[in-house]
């Protein structure tokens, strides 16, 4: 293993030296990538449990040549000690907090044309990395490209169970995929730049940088491939009460992301926003009457939307929806005192050339 220490993390730049700082390697890299078509990007917080209970053992599975970077932001050298000895793996700590800081210093210690993103409670076959470059193969107008997580019996962690296909903008980037089963095309980063380090676990809206930056990559002309055979298994180990809080936390980053979009002239991100919180009303009656035929009228095949209301579904969706008020409201509040307006997103849906 590879060995680094950084002493500070980023501050956060301008949008067009944000942009160039994507793209621009770290000096320091200790891997030649030429020969290297995917890196995964890897980053931790102060959980040496988890690393070593599902992500360690995949690591090892992995084909030799793998190119792979784990980014630490942890207070402790434990989460070191147990990646320590093994082959392969570019290893950097660093005292900045921030996933999305972690991810954008991750992109610039590889030179890799495609990068892929887990989390370190997610377990994935050795053949992960080759299916994403595959899925990159056969959709080269894909900027992203993403897979569907699942528990360990199987069901489904995120958005629909079936979402296999090709998306381009104005696709609702909210349910469509997510960091721990995602990889972008170096050529879309050029385009839609990095992640947005005000978003993610750690920062001060602290989810949807994901999110932010497919939509970010839709709205730059690329389009977004998702497949249901690119699976990894996420293990869930929060209590209830802690999942309830994560929910908190999912909305306050969709209301920021929905915040930033809007006050840069993107009216469209305040409706797909909309749209995730009040379906449309024929969709879902049509829905309704469609599992009416099939299965009765029993709540057990109530659509999902009509699901959130019962009482095990409610909480979540309450949680999320009093997030993203929090996230939409105190992002406009920052950011209007800051004075700061973010550029507009630049390329059309129509514009596009891929």
């Amino acid at each position: 293993m590879a060995y680094e220490v950084e002493a500070g993390a980023v501050a956060p730049d301008p949008a067009s030296a944000y942009r160039a700082r994507a793209m621009s390697v770290d000096p320091v890299a200790v891997r030649h990538d030429e020969d290297i078509r995917i890196t995964l990007c890897i980053a931790t917080r102060n959980r040496p449990e988890l690393v070593e209970r599902h992500l360690l053992p995949c690591l090892r599975r992995l084909p030799s040549g793998s190119s792979v970077i784990v980014v630490d932001q942890s207070t402790t050298a434990k989460t070191a000690e147990r990646l320590d000895g093994l082959d392969g793996i570019v290893y950097r700590r660093t005292d900045g907090i921030g996933l999305s800081r972690a991810r954008n210093l991750a992109i610039r210690m590889t030179t890799a044309p495609l990068l892929a993103f887990t989390d370190d409670d997610v377990s994935f076959e050795p053949s992960w990395l080759d299916r994403l470059v595959a899925l990159f193969d056969m959709n080269p107008e894909a900027g992203a490209v993403c897979g569907r997580a699942v528990t360990p019996s199987g069901q489904p962690v995120l958005g629909a169970a079936e979402r296999s296909g090709v998306y381009r903008w104005p696709t609702n980037p909210f349910g469509l995929g997510a960091g721990l089963n995602m990889a972008l095309r170096r050529e879309a980063l050029v385009d839609a730049g990095p992640f947005d380090e005000e978003l993610g676990a750690g920062a001060r809206f602290p989810a949807a940088e994901d999110t932010d930056m497919i939509y970010r990559v839709m709205r730059a002309g690329w389009s977004v491939a998702c497949s249901d055979e690119v699976i990894v298994t996420h293990h869930d180990w929060r209590s209830h009460r802690e999942s309830l809080r994560l929910q908190y936390h999912y909305g306050v980053g969709a209301g920021a992301q929905t915040a930033k979009h809007v006050r840069a002239g993107d009216r469209e991100a305040l409706w797909m926003a909309l749209r995730l919180q009040l379906p449309e009303p024929r969709l879902l009656l049509r829905r309704l009457a469609s599992d009416r035929r099939q299965h009765g009228a029993g709540p057990r095949h109530m659509p999902r939307k009509l699901r959130l209301l019962r009482p095990r579904y409610g909480p979540r969706h309450l949680f999320f929806s009093a997030g993203m008020a929090a996230g939409f409201i105190g992002w406009r509040r920052a950011h209007i005192r800051r004075g700061v307006t973010p550029p507009a997103n630049k390329t059309a849906a129509g514009d596009s050339s891929r």
